[in-house]
């Protein structure tokens, strides 16, 4: 394919979704030439609920090869840099991921360069609606898709929800995220890494990891966990991940529990070199999601690690495990305890839930999403 093709979205150090493209490049260019087009800035940091667009951590930066060529220069306050991003993107395909509509600007003048130059576009959707959406970005997100020639979707849930809200089913494929290997890139023991964050062998350790956010229903987890605790004494909770939300509400919940002793936070961004000690050490990973559309980060790389997971029946969180019996009613602490227990009280049945998320991985493994993303792209040529 002449001179391949262009790939917009983030990697680190910048934060967004730059695990998710860190995996895409590194795989992509076994088919094809990949010419990235990244960002040297992406938000103003007073702006960003996390309190910095970037981590400290920048060795997991791909490193350019013979069809591999990085350009990050795009900033949030220059629109030179969009202009230019339109105007200097090679191949007949650019292929951008849209994931906020805090950056429409960016991409709307992207794409209307691109295609005044006769370029195909393909947007990769991670979130047909916002987490916190309103009717702004519902416009926003129409503007986007209206103008892209052909969109991924995540899921065939995503899939229904671009034709019910926004009337788009024609050129619309479905393929899924690819699991989060990467952080795996060191063979560490569950000694080891309990060791390093101060935990016993003995202790049955759960995991909540990730930002912080109003639907991740954490507040759920803490009373499910008050029951847990009464069943296995030895149960410990560790909520980890950069808090966006105000958090006195959890910890006065903590407090009433008198869970003070079992509950464990890291309420920072966790840099990528250490997201691995958390997982290896955890004996069970929880995504107890109120609401939520898309596919889940922290249950991607809980699949890279071969992880056992309980999950709530939303968005595309049932595809994360095999076993029907992890999957439970969101808002509901009684049957999330309830499964819980049964996961940790019983070690084959764990060891079989561990077993499943290692087939998920090799099912979602990038080289075969790649490999699909590939195919879409000769289609379409």
């Amino acid at each position: 394919m002449d001179k391949g093709i262009t790939l917009i979205g983030t990697l680190p150090p910048i934060k967004g979704i730059s695990d998710t493209c860190l995996n895409q490049v590194q795989y992509l260019t076994n088919y094809i030439d990949v010419n990235f087009i990244g960002f040297k800035s992406i938000y103003p940091d007073f702006l960003y609920p996390g309190g910095s667009s970037k981590e400290k951590d920048v060795r997991f930066h791909p490193e350019e090869k013979r069809n591999l060529k990085i350009r990050d220069f795009l900033t949030w306050y220059n629109p030179f840099s969009w202009i230019w991003a339109g105007y200097s993107a090679k191949g007949e395909i650019i292929h951008f991921h849209w994931w906020t509509s805090y950056l429409f600007p960016i991409f709307f003048t992207i794409e209307l360069l691109a295609k005044f130059r006769g370029k195909q576009l393909i947007c990769e959707v991670h979130n047909i609606l916002g987490h916190e959406s309103n009717w702004l970005d519902k416009s926003l997100n129409r503007l986007i898709f209206n103008l892209s020639d052909y969109i991924i979707v995540h899921s065939e849930k995503n899939k229904k929800q671009l034709e019910e809200f926004f009337g788009k089913k024609n050129n619309v494929s479905v393929i899924p995220l690819g699991v989060l290997d990467f952080f795996n890139d060191t063979l560490i023991t569950k000694t080891e890494s309990r060791e390093k964050l101060g935990v016993n062998n003995e202790d049955k350790i759960i995991l909540s990891f990730g930002n912080i956010r109003g639907y991740k229903g954490i507040d759920i987890l803490i009373k499910s966990f008050a029951k847990v605790k009464q069943i296995i004494p030895k149960a410990k909770l560790f909520i980890v991940g950069k808090n966006w939300i105000e958090w006195q509400p959890f910890q006065q919940l903590i407090k009433n529990y008198n869970l003070e002793d079992s509950v464990i936070t890291d309420l920072n961004f966790i840099p990528t070199s250490k997201v691995k000690y958390y997982f290896v050490a955890s004996d069970l990973i929880v995504l107890p999601y109120l609401k939520f559309e898309a596919q889940s980060g922290p249950g991607r790389i809980a699949l890279a690690f071969g992880k056992a997971m309980v999950v709530t029946e939303v968005g595309g969180l049932p595809d994360l495990v095999r076993d029907r019996s992890v999957i439970v009613e969101p808002n509901n602490s009684g049957e999330l305890a309830q499964a819980i227990i049964k996961v940790l009280q019983d070690n084959n049945y764990r060891e079989k839930l561990e077993a499943d998320s290692k087939e998920l991985a090799q099912k979602y493994s990038w080289d075969k999403i790649s490999e699909k993303i590939a195919e879409l792209y000769k289609n379409i040529l």
